[in-house]
């Protein structure tokens, strides 16, 4: 897991330079919905309100960039090895989903500006209340097919 202030997104040269270069150019206006970067790359953008709780995702074929636009959140984390799988693999959504893991883990609060990187053995709770109560977030979550 990678995670920085969007200002040192050139520093991760694993990320691709025409995904950075797109994330940079990117609007603060960005319309919610789904965008096509290139190819199989893509970016979702969404608008929530966090919650206290949640399950544990991961994903084969894409790499996740989250990044907040707006508000504050909490995602949790944990190599997927620690897990055991509730809904096996959707293909076509790209993810899976572990059953309720009551041991440690790992999170990050992310702010307006901030990113985290998520790889496919990473397993990741988003959407947690990173302030100790909900509150409304605007996310981009760049997809990058995984080699």
């Amino acid at each position: 897991m990678i995670t920085d202030s969007l200002k040192n997104i050139d520093k991760y040269t694993s990320i691709p330079e025409f995904i950075r270069n797109y994330i940079k150019k990117m609007p603060a206006d960005i319309p919610l919905g789904r965008h096509t970067i290139i190819n199989d790359d893509y970016m979702n953008v969404e608008v929530y309100e966090t919650k206290c709780s949640g399950a544990f995702e991961s994903h084969k074929k894409y790499i996740d960039i989250q990044i907040i636009l707006a508000g504050t959140e909490r995602i949790n984390y944990i190599d997927t090895a620690e897990l055991s799988v509730n809904i096996p693999y959707n293909e076509e959504k790209d993810i899976i989903f572990y059953k309720k893991f009551d041991g440690n883990c790992s999170n990050v609060i992310l702010q307006e500006g901030h990113f985290a990187v998520f790889y496919p053995y990473e397993a990741h709770m988003p959407q947690l209340s990173g302030t100790g109560f909900p509150s409304k977030v605007k996310k981009a979550v760049v997809k990058i097919e995984s080699c």
